[in-house]
């Protein structure tokens, strides 16, 4: 295939964060050095604040009155002034040197953090949404000459407009015809020729086909090329004392509101997130409600996480990868196919939660705060792998009670535990 996947994509933003040459990174993907530098060029972009960029015009001000600043005291724009760009009409930020070579970009510097220009970064998401968008506008309007434009306007057009059916009016000129008669219905379907659907007797009358009860998810395979559990495996050998989070999906009623579960393998607790459906879009949002929360500690809470299959899960990159700072701030894998073996402690754990919310309870009156009363009730109950402690216990020891706060974990103590349905309607 001669175009770059979304996964490709996503293994080329992964190595310029880990500072790999255009080379190696070729070399990893099985595509050309010269595709690389182009993909990078192409789709790259300015993220950050102008202002705070030095101006690339070091403008020298012998009169301190010319200098369109009110009280500066600086006779030479060389020092970043945060009011520069607010009254200069000639300021433009200044571009990084480092950027007039490769990798052109800003997502393995080591001085980004400090960095007073504007950071250029790579984004596999924002270069795979570019890309589909060049894709669709090269696809869109007419490729045709004059000539077989005004072929199909003298010869074609008249007769569907005196009501000759389309495939009769493509038969007579099927010699001459410069496209396919699916395209011909492409164009009356646009509009294009001064025709419309409106022209065509039966495609009037036909009536629209009856939409299916919901949307179709399917999951898409490539997402799941370099993170298998045997790459999981491999992974953790590398990374013995890294955490691994087991994720999953907890079902209400079919095609309503669904909990997203994280079980912690380091002391058992599992948290739960109240999602309006089982979309990978409602498992992004989780995860960024999740980055906003911890901040900095996102990446210590959440640095490895193993999921199943499930349609929810086909976006790895957006969960990997904080969309603000290009960071990659975790690695996900997938089980196996019908292996839920795999992450069998978080499955296992399910059924604490189906002591309050049992198999065919519908999710749709429920809000989060009732969510996270299950939640801490399940994890406060204590358990006999950790020594009689409750999971709540064990997480705030090796995570801090700040972190545990932040997620809404409050220790239930064992005299006010309740494991049954009538826990929500107290």
């Amino acid at each position: 295939m001669k175009h770059l996947t979304y996964d490709e994509r996503l293994q080329i933003q992964k190595a310029l964060t880990v500072k790999c040459s255009f080379s190696e990174i070729a070399e990893k993907i099985c595509k050309n050095r010269t595709t690389i530098s182009r993909e990078v060029k192409a789709y790259s972009r300015y993220v950050g604040k102008p202002a705070r960029s030095k101006c690339k015009f070091k403008c020298i001000f012998e009169d301190q009155s010319k200098c369109p600043v009110p009280n500066c005291t600086k006779r030479i724009c060389s020092i970043v002034c945060a009011k520069c760009a607010q009254y200069c009409d000639r300021y433009e930020p200044e571009a990084c040197k480092n950027l007039t070579r490769a990798p052109y970009v800003c997502n393995g510097c080591d001085e980004r953090g400090v960095c007073p220009h504007m950071k250029k970064m790579y984004d596999a998401d924002y270069a795979q949404q570019q890309y589909k968008h060049t894709l669709s506008d090269s696809r869109a309007g007419i490729s045709l000459s004059d000539d077989e434009i005004n072929f199909i306007e003298e010869k074609i057009i008249p007769p569907i407009k005196n009501g000759v059916s389309v495939p009769a009016v493509y038969d007579a000129h099927a010699d001459s015809m410069p496209v396919s008669v699916r395209t011909l219905y492409g164009y009356i379907d646009k509009g294009f020729f001064g025709i419309g659907n409106i022209d065509l007797r039966r495609k009037v009358r036909r009536k629209a086909g009856k939409k299916k009860s919901g949307p179709v998810f399917r999951v898409d395979k490539k997402c799941h090329v370099g993170r298998t559990y045997a790459d999981f495996q491999v992974f953790t050998e590398k990374h013995p004392d890294m955490n691994v989070c087991e994720m999953d999906s907890v079902e209400g009623r079919k095609g309503g509101k669904v909990i997203l579960t994280i079980f912690f393998r380091n002391c058992d607790i599992q948290l739960m997130y109240l999602r309006d459906s089982n979309t990978s879009a409602t498992v992004i949002d989780a995860f960024n409600w999740f980055r906003r929360t911890l901040d900095d500690d996102f990446k210590n809470v959440f640095p490895l996480i193993l999921a199943d299959r499930g349609t929810e899960f086909t976006n790895p990159g957006s969960i990997e990868i904080n969309s603000i700072t290009g960071e990659i701030e975790c690695s996900m894998f997938y089980c196996d196919p019908q292996q839920i073996n795999q992450k069998s402690r978080c499955e296992r754990n399910h059924e604490y939660i189906r002591y309050i919310l049992p198999k065919g309870t519908s999710f749709d009156e429920l809000a989060q705060e009732e969510v996270t009363l299950v939640m801490n009730h399940v994890n406060s109950m204590p358990r006999g792998r950790l020594n009689a402690k409750a999971p709540i216990q064990l997480f705030t020891e090796l995570y801090g009670a700040e972190t545990a706060t932040r997620l809404g974990l409050e220790y239930v103590p064992l005299e006010q535990l309740c494991l049954k349905p009538e826990l929500l309607k107290r």
